[in-house]
């Protein structure tokens, strides 16, 4: 190697000159120097020229990363036979120390300021560089945004037309009136375009009218039932009407048999009534075979489901063997008559499930799912893992895991053969009156229960252009920007040094300055200054904080060295005092008119700032309530606050080493059993003391038996209330709180406080008084969160072979077979009968058409599966273990409580709900703390998601008025 050039790209000739390589000539070619290496002319002035033209950058303060650099060469491995290089490169030092100190001491003084300034401008020109990146980040973030819009929009477009009542004529066309009598002349079809009509609406589905069911006469033919409620209905004649008050007709089957049936069990043969049926219609339509091939027979059931552009213009059929299919109109025929309560006329097996469907109409509980999602059904009287093939509307293909042969299965999404609906049915039976505080499912991108409402006009949430954030009827006060007094201490020019505690000799720190501003702009009055810069070349804003000695900073990172190594952290200048975020405004204030202020400071100075009452619309205030601010227990409850028996750290460093750090090891090692959920172990907990994403299983902060001081990264729930939070009455929902200044995302907003009480205290309250029922109840539910999560993890693990399978479309399902039962005879008392009967609960269900059993004759066999079954795989809960005779419990803050307590409910919540442990590890008593899930503006109001289950008490309901696009219209 050593008659050739140390550039391994060169390109010059093999007779070329070669010299000896210097040191910095080997480093830009990356060789490793020795005495031998040699280069050739071209390539040592190339070299050269680049070193120049750093020079000279570095000489002229311009930034040595704007200019080209050597591209990345591939790395060659030299071997040698000897280490002679690597002797001869180590040669003894021939240096005087004092000559060397003395250079050293010259070079300080003269590049050390160029040294300096380098860096700096590196720093700078990274950071265009990083802020171009982000530039282009946020035009595909726009573009991908407008498409979400778009496509959102379209939705919308769609969805608007949903809904039987929107099938509709409009009667205020003069030209109706004009056309029929001339439709009656003419003796034939018109088609009508009415205001109202869907897109692509087929030809075979009629325009909504008005329901007519002509009587029957003699010699007309209709189907009747031959048999039984379960078996085909059969053509026949009528040959008179036995009783023309009861509605009995003597009939003749087309083979000859004769029998007496009432008007409920007969049906028109055809459909000239141009009409829609609406929800609820008896009607009878047919089935899909196992050959997917239509038959001639007719089975009985009601409409659940009107047809709309979403499930692409079908009826879905509640029939009366417990299944459930989509069929289109012209493959259903009307029942000729029909009880008032419809539910009486159906198959008792069924006959409960109809009767709570029709009383919740239009609103239903759905599952709602997504593809290759897993979830608990039930199958053959045993619940196992299913996962999801397909979504078809109200129905989905489940895939059953645990059985040989791949169980297929098409299922009703509000059957109780759903883990979900099962256990918001068993919940229901309890009337659980507290809310729940995770919504665990939805975390972990699960199925989950969503309320869908079939009509949607009737809501009269007319929000298509509002934003939820902001209520300026409610708002009552104005924003304005605070003025930092002139007589505050301003930024030092800056000159290089080393930050220590001298950087803030200048500053004198007041606690009590805090109490009154906003925690975020409290930095500017003791010196700092807060400065938005935009790169006009870029367009991009940028935070910049200059600190009292005058140094630029604009991360928290940096933020947080500076504050340690000058020691700001020990009087309580943290780093949640500082935001980089563009979008906040720390000098951001609402103030309302003193007028509407009834109570000036509702905690009575028990909180660090006053949170005061406002009224914009009456005279009254909140009813007296005993502030704490710390929980209170009921007799009986061990709540052992003992801190022998909490695990504390021995950090000396803020607690910033989280290996090291046995407090945020406990917080860690929950997430460490659910990978697939948390991702990112590196981004688990406090960031700065703010917390961006909740933790199921629970953070667990510092306490009073760790050595780390009082300002450590792993306190934030413990500390003191830096939030400016006011209670005002709201129009619709009651008493609310909103935040006076802008709150960052991740931030601490307050704790929630109480009573600690026991469910059954609760719920025995509860049946005594019930006018604010469950108003301020919480309930303690991180065991109950976590073992949900836990609840069938393995299922949740899916095969990759699975994963690849094809997915057939569910679209050509769209007929099955009935089955078969009992017969049920006609009863006068039939109806008296039924509405006493006991409480059933049906469960729907799909057939599988690998399953469908079919006679000859057309029997279908009573399916097994509309019968009541019990969970055989409920547990135990963990919480039974940790207390036996203690289910669980909740925070009742109505007697008392803090600020916590007047939080209202949003479908689009601002803030979350997260448990921490502080004073105990006792699982069973978390801290329940609101975090910000975004960045709230001052005057905004304040909301989570109660969670509510809507439906799972019984004849209760509690309308929503949140406001939220996504606004489900009830909380319970």
């Amino acid at each position: 190697m050593d008659d050739e050039c140390i550039n391994h790209n060169c390109k010059s000739g093999p007779n070329r000159k070669l010299f000896v390589a210097p040191k910095d000539v080997c480093s830009y070619y990356a060789v490793k120097y020795g005495p031998n290496r040699k280069v050739c002319k071209p390539c040592l002035v190339k070299s050269y020229r680049y070193f120049d033209s750093v020079c000279r950058r570095f000489r002229n303060q311009e930034c040595v990363l704007d200019d080209e650099h050597p591209g990345k060469r591939r790395t060659i491995i030299e071997l040698s036979d000897s280490d002679d290089d690597d002797d001869a490169a180590t040669e003894p030092s021939t240096e005087d120390p004092k000559l060397s100190t003395a250079v050293k001491r010259i070079l300080k003084d003269t590049v050390g300021p160029l040294v300096a300034k380098q860096d700096e401008l590196c720093d700078n020109y990274l950071i265009a560089k990083k802020a171009k990146l982000e530039k282009r980040n946020e035009i595909v973030n726009d573009l991908v945004r407008q498409a979400e819009d778009g496509i959102s929009e379209l939705y919308k477009m769609l969805y608007k037309h949903d809904g039987q009542r929107k099938f509709e004529f409009d009667e205020e066309l003069s030209i109706m009136d004009e056309v029929c009598s001339q439709c009656e002349l003419w003796n034939q079809d018109v088609a009508f375009i009415t205001s109202k009509q869907l897109p692509g609406f087929p030809d075979d589905l009629p325009t909504r009218v008005k329901l007519i069911r002509p009587s029957l006469r003699q010699g007309d033919k209709v189907y009747g039932m031959k048999q039984s409620l379960l078996h085909p209905w059969a053509e026949a004649t009528v040959k008179l009407a036995v009783s023309e008050t009861d509605r009995y007709f003597h009939i003749v089957f087309d083979d000859g048999q004769e029998t007496v049936l009432n008007y409920k069990h007969l049906a028109y043969i055809n459909t000239s009534s141009k009409a829609q049926h609406p929800i609820g219609s008896r009607v009878i339509a047919k089935f899909q075979d196992t050959n997917i091939q239509l038959t001639d027979k007719f089975y009985a059931g009601i409409i659940a489901e009107p047809p709309k552009y979403l499930n692409n213009f079908r009826y879905l059929i509640f029939f009366d063997d417990g299944y459930t299919q989509y069929v289109y109109h012209k493959n259903i025929r009307l029942v000729c008559g029909q009880s008032r309560y419809v539910e009486n006329d159906v198959h008792e097996n069924v006959r409960e499930f109809i009767r709570v469907y029709l009383k919740k109409f239009p609103e239903r509980p759905m599952v709602k799912f997504s593809k290759k999602q897993i979830v608990r059904a039930e199958l053959n009287n045993i619940w196992g893992s299913a996962k999801v093939k397909n979504i078809d509307a109200s129905l989905v293909q489940l895939k059953f895991l645990d059985t040989k042969n791949g169980h297929t299965e098409w299922m009703y999404r509000g059957s109780n053969r759903l883990g979900p609906i099962f256990n918001q049915l068993s919940s229901s039976k309890q009337n659980k009156p507290a809310r729940g505080l995770t919504d665990v499912n939805k975390l972990l991108n699960r199925p989950y229960i969503e309320l869908e409402n079939l009509t949607g006009n009737d809501k009269t949430i007319n929000i298509a252009d509002s934003d939820n954030t902001r209520n300026t009827q409610e708002n009552s006060g104005v924003i304005k920007s605070i003025e930092i007094p002139a007589n505050c201490p301003k930024p030092l020019p800056y000159t290089a040094h080393q930050c220590s505690n001298l950087c803030r000799i200048s500053v004198q720190y007041d606690d009590s300055q805090a109490k009154d501003v906003n925690v975020l702009s409290f930095p500017l009055y003791i010196g700092f200054m807060r400065s938005i810069i935009t790169d006009e070349k870029l367009k991009l804003k940028k935070v910049i904080y200059t600190t009292p000695c005058g140094r630029s900073i604009d991360n928290e990172g940096r933020m947080y060295e500076y504050l340690k190594v000058t020691g700001y952290d020990t009087y309580q200048i943290t780093i949640d005092v500082f935001n980089f975020d563009c979008t906040v405004d720390p000098l951001s204030k609402f103030i309302v008119p003193k007028v509407f202020i009834r109570i000036p400071d509702i905690s009575y100075e028990m909180e660090p700032r006053p949170i005061s009452v406002v009224n914009s619309l009456n005279d009254s205030v909140p009813k007296h309530i005993k502030y704490i601010k710390d929980r209170k227990t009921t007799p009986g409850i061990n709540l052992n606050i003992d801190s022998k028996f909490l695990c504390g750290c021995n950090c000396i460093d803020n607690c910033e080493d989280k290996e090291k750090c046995s407090c945020w090891q406990l917080t860690n090692e929950g997430p460490k059993n659910y990978p697939n959920y948390f991702k990112d172990h590196d981004d688990i907990g406090y960031s700065f003391k703010r917390l961006h994403k909740r933790v199921i299983t629970g953070i667990y902060e510092c306490n009073s038996s760790c050595k780390c001081d009082k300002t450590c990264l792993n306190r934030v729930v413990q500390e003191p209330l830096k939030t400016s939070l006011q209670v005002f009455l709201t129009e619709n929902k009651g008493w609310g709180v909103r935040t006076l200044a802008d709150i960052p995302k991740g931030s601490f907003v307050c704790t929630y406080l109480g009573v600690v009480r026991t469910n059954d205290d609760t719920e025995n309250d509860l049946k005594n008084d019930c006018s604010n029922w469950g108003e301020f109840m919480a309930e303690l539910d991180f065991i109950e969160a976590v073992e949900e999560a836990k609840d069938g993890y393995e299922s949740y693990v899916v095969d990759p072979e699975e994963e690849s399978e094809h997915d057939t479309s569910s679209s050509d399902y769209e007929d099955f077979s009935p089955s078969s039962s009992d017969d049920s005879s006609d009863d006068p008392n039939f109806e008296i009968r039924s509405k006493i009967n006991k409480m059933f609960v049906s469960k729907m269900s799909l057939r599988n058409l690998q399953d469908t059993h079919t006679k000859i004759d057309g029997e279908h066999e009573l399916s097994k599966l509309n019968t009541q079954q019990s969970d055989q795989s409920e547990s135990k809960s963990l919480r039974r273990f940790v207390d036996k005779e203690c289910e669980a419990y909740t925070l009742d803050s109505k007697v008392c409580g803090n600020v916590g307590r007047y939080f209202n409910h949003s479908c689009d919540p601002n803030i979350f709900i997260q448990n921490v442990f502080v004073d105990t590890h006792d699982l069973r008593f978390p801290w329940v703390a609101y975090f910000a899930l975004s960045n709230i503006s001052a005057g905004t109001e304040l909301a989570w998601d109660y969670n509510y289950t809507v439906g799972c008490v019984k004849d209760k309901k509690i309308q929503c008025y949140c406001g939220a696009r996504n606004c489900k219209g009830r909380l319970l």
